[in-house]
């Protein structure tokens, strides 16, 4: 087989530019002090890096997470503690004006020490963090008023994207003893007349069978009702509509508590709300708010045996309130647990991240030596290419 010039030519520039892109490779490696610096290099390993890095992602997301319920569980446990410390005052002049030793001068003063008392209370439980309250549950709306407040019905709301461009009203008294969130999902879109809806009474979370009718008005439930007057375009399917109702009282907000992800598949409820804390509402509880308005009106009044019920009331608040802040610490130590969880599985990470994508430089500078030689060598038989001719074949 005769072997041309050409294909010497082209069989050492071949060489050359294999030998030129292995170094500038190496290089690349080297400066980035990167294994895999494009998919190409390994795409087995790009696939693995990538998921390495979600999973970073996701770890970040659930520290901030962990952070936010940090901060909004201490901000509660301040709060409780400051309440704990206002119901103690309120014990101690409870204590001294039942006895036989106190007049109705000495009490009429200690009414408008338990009038100060319960407007710092008012205040405490109204406390914000950022822009949200603290005790309002799952609203965001302040939680107490200053006076006890009749039941209402708040206006209907179209969620936004809803197709329906009809009026929609609410109407009824409402007979429910606890704030709630009303909400009617339509299930299957049309005429008013034909439309299948669910209807839920806590806020979405479950919901009830399925109905059909927007024409006539609907009950909600617990006295209730939405009403529908028909616009331009029909309800679609994926259609929502919700109507707040408050119970009588002084707490505005509701029971339900905020909730974030901590951990894969684990979210964890970080807030109390004011309903649980302040109110009457479940077994044992008392309503903080009327236990010192009733003991300020039996210092008015000069009322010995209403001050000595208020000193029981205040102890039951009391309890009330310490059950309060070791559930704070409860969540604290499991935001604890968490972090901790979440740092060892960051570390891991990492350190699965660093096998894969980081290069040895060791056995990178060995490399680049080597392949520096072979590139050197090439260059020289590139260069000697030229110098063949009968001339020199002559000499």
């Amino acid at each position: 087989m005769r072997v041309t010039e050409n294909m010497k030519f082209s069989a050492t520039m071949g060489g050359l530019f294999t030998i030129q892109n292995q170094y500038s490779s190496l290089l690349e490696k080297m400066a980035t002090q990167k294994q895999v610096n494009r998919p190409s290099d390994d795409p087995v390993g790009i696939t693995r890096i990538l998921g390495i890095r979600t999973q970073q992602a996701a770890v970040d997301q659930y520290k901030a997470n962990i952070s936010t319920c940090e901060s909004w569980i201490t901000m509660t446990e301040a709060k409780l503690n400051s309440v704990n410390e206002i119901l103690v005052k309120a014990r101690e002049l409870a204590l001294s004006q039942a006895t036989a030793t106190a007049s109705s001068e000495t009490r009429k003063i200690a009414a408008d020490q338990v009038k100060g008392i319960i407007e710092e209370l008012l205040s405490l439980a109204n406390s914000r963090l950022g822009d949200r309250y603290l005790f309002a549950g799952s609203t965001n709306v302040e939680p107490f008023s200053s006076s006890v407040m009749s039941a209402s019905v708040g206006a209907a709301v179209s969620a936004e994207g809803n197709v329906f461009d009809g009026m929609v009203t609410s109407g009824g008294t409402y007979t429910g003893t606890q704030n709630k969130t009303y909400v009617l999902k339509v299930t299957k879109g049309g005429p008013l007349n034909d439309v299948n809806f669910v209807i839920s009474s806590d806020g979405g979370k479950t919901w009830g069978s399925e109905q059909t009718g927007l024409d006539t008005p609907v009950s909600m439930g617990d006295g209730i009702s939405l009403t529908f007057a028909a616009g331009t375009k029909d309800p679609a399917e994926g259609d929502i509509f919700y109507v707040r109702a408050t119970a009588q009282g002084y707490y505005r907000g509701n029971g339900d508590r905020l909730s974030l992800t901590i951990s894969p598949g684990v979210s964890l409820n970080y807030s109390l709300s004011g309903e649980e804390v302040f109110t009457d509402k479940g077994t044992g509880k008392v309503d903080i708010f009327r236990v010192l308005n009733d003991l300020k009106t039996s210092l008015e009044t000069n009322n010995v045996n209403g001050i000595s019920d208020a000193l029981s009331g205040i102890d039951d608040a009391l309890k009330q309130v310490s059950l309060s802040i070791s559930r704070c610490g409860t969540i604290a130590n499991r935001l604890d647990i968490a972090k901790s969880n979440l740092e060892e599985l960051n570390s891991r990470l990492t350190a699965s991240l660093s096998d894969t994508e980081d290069a040895d430089m060791a056995e990178l500078a060995t490399l680049y030596s080597m392949k520096q030689v072979a590139l050197q060598a090439c260059y020289t038989m590139a260069g000697k290419m030229n110098e063949t001719s009968i001339l020199n074949y002559l000499k």
